[in-house]
């Protein structure tokens, strides 16, 4: 069935390297015959961490970052999140971005999540963890291009404004999705 909406590919031309991209024209057939150039993104896949901890006063909460995004040019609240390197375990980068973006490390982290962030022209794919049981992570600091602050985000609070205000990076409303579907506290 689905050999009938395949297209395949005839030739690819890289049209830039951008760092954390490379932009390719992909020419593709349809199986009745059409042809047509295609762009593509090829990027490393991502990671985004739910990290989850109790506050005495107000319940369960999410540990989160707020920073300015370049694309939208806005400040935004967000999960932390980064690029797999080439060869790392997305486990590890998890981790790894836990550590440089909250200070924090996980007692335990749990794969919850897996999508493709956009299939009409990017290639990777975005998987989400689980972090629980947190606790300092010694000799951790963020990116040279990082500027962050970290906030304590109460889980009904995102689950009321996911999507609107400084909650619009589409990966959050993804990853709240996924931690609620795994069974956690909707409020």
């Amino acid at each position: 069935m689905d050999a009938r909406l395949r297209w395949t590919e005839r030739s690819r031309e890289l049209l830039a390297r951008c760092g954390i991209f490379d932009l390719y024209r992909s020419r593709r057939a349809a199986p009745d015959g059409r042809e047509g150039d295609f762009h593509v993104l090829e990027a490393p896949d991502w990671v985004t961490v739910v990290p989850v901890l109790s506050d005495p006063v107000r319940g369960p909460c999410f540990l989160m970052v707020r920073q300015h995004r370049h694309g939208a040019d806005l400040v935004t609240t967000e999960f932390p999140a980064g690029l797999v390197d080439p060869g790392e375990d997305p486990r590890a980068t998890a981790a790894r971005e836990l550590a440089e973006e909250t200070g924090q490390r996980a007692g335990r982290l749990t794969p919850i999540g897996r999508v493709s962030p956009n299939p009409a022209f990017m290639s990777n794919w975005c998987t989400t963890f689980l972090a629980e049981e947190l606790v300092p992570a010694a000799g951790a600091r963020q990116d040279a291009l990082e500027l962050l602050e970290t906030r304590l985000v109460p889980v009904g609070e995102l689950v009321e404004r996911a999507g609107t205000g400084e909650y619009v990076n589409s990966l959050v409303v993804v990853s709240l999705a996924w931690y609620l579907r795994h069974g956690g506290a909707p409020a």
